[in-house]
């Protein structure tokens, strides 16, 4: 069993998340990250998209993994989507990500996540939080929604996250799971979203994925090497019907499944 044991705060740091519309093909380009322009919602236009971040926690330790998905509730589906950081308001990429499904990493000194393929409702990615004491961090994401590859009208997203940074005293300690487990998702019954939460003692492959109760897969929420370590994800179950769907963590020779009711 995993035990943690934290002294009281002492301080908090600000850590943002804006969100702004991109293109994939021009990395951070199109991010709106400091020196970047917004193209998406300033050359595209267009009304308003509906694009959701979730997965992004109200607090975070530093060095902490968390899964981070985009999705949308309604509309075209995206044409280009992109998320890079920035250390405040500088140039410097903070932390550091993990592709997951439906996205692809940023070669050179941008940093951050696009989706490949155009025509997508979701990407996932994984953001390695900076360490202790890096200050403002803000998560400029993007996605322009449209009909085809070649839209050049459609929908744009504007939206922003705020967490904090947890700081603890020098006396903090964090033991590391000693084992794999795979707990239950909170809440349960959940509308429209949920977390799941696991622990791996090692660092392992690991895939994380939902599927129905005909045993389809309809979402695959981790899938890549993740570091030993407390690992939370959050499912957006926003384009699913109510009913019963199952879970299942992958690591190694380990395999765990378990039951989630979704109701709307």
């Amino acid at each position: 069993m995993y035990m943690k044991k934290i002294i009281p705060l002492i301080s908090f740091v600000s850590i943002v998340f804006t969100l702004m519309t991109a293109k994939n093909s021009y990395t951070g380009g199109y991010s709106s990250a400091p020196g970047k322009s917004a193209c998406a919602s300033s050359c595209h236009g267009g009304t308003a998209g509906t694009m959701q971040v979730s997965g992004f926690p109200a607090s975070y330790i530093p060095g902490q993994t968390y899964t981070i998905t985009i999705s949308h509730s309604s509309g075209n589906k995206f044409v280009n989507v992109n998320a890079t950081t920035r250390l405040g308001t500088t140039a410097a990429v903070a932390g550091s990500f993990v592709a997951g499904s439906g996205s692809a990493l940023y070669t050179g000194a941008d940093g951050g996540i696009y989706a490949p393929t155009h025509l997508v409702d979701v990407i996932v990615f994984q953001w390695k939080a900076p360490a202790a004491g890096s200050g403002p961090v803000t998560l400029y994401t993007s996605g322009f929604q449209g009909t085809s590859t070649g839209s050049k009208t459609g929908e744009s997203s504007k939206s922003s996250q705020t967490a904090v940074e947890v700081t603890t005293g020098v006396n903090q300690i964090l033991e590391q799971p000693h084992e794999f487990a795979l707990f239950q998702n909170y809440p349960n019954p959940f509308n429209p979203s949920t977390t799941i939460q696991y622990e791996l003692p090692v660092n392992n492959n690991v895939t994380l994925s939902v599927y129905n109760v005909l045993g389809k897969e309809v979402a695959t929420l981790v899938n890549g090497t993740i570091e030993a370590g407390v690992h939370s994800v959050q499912f957006n179950a926003a384009n699913l019907s109510s009913g019963i769907y199952f879970y299942t963590l992958r690591a190694g020779n380990y395999v765990e499944n378990k039951k989630m009711m979704l109701l709307k």
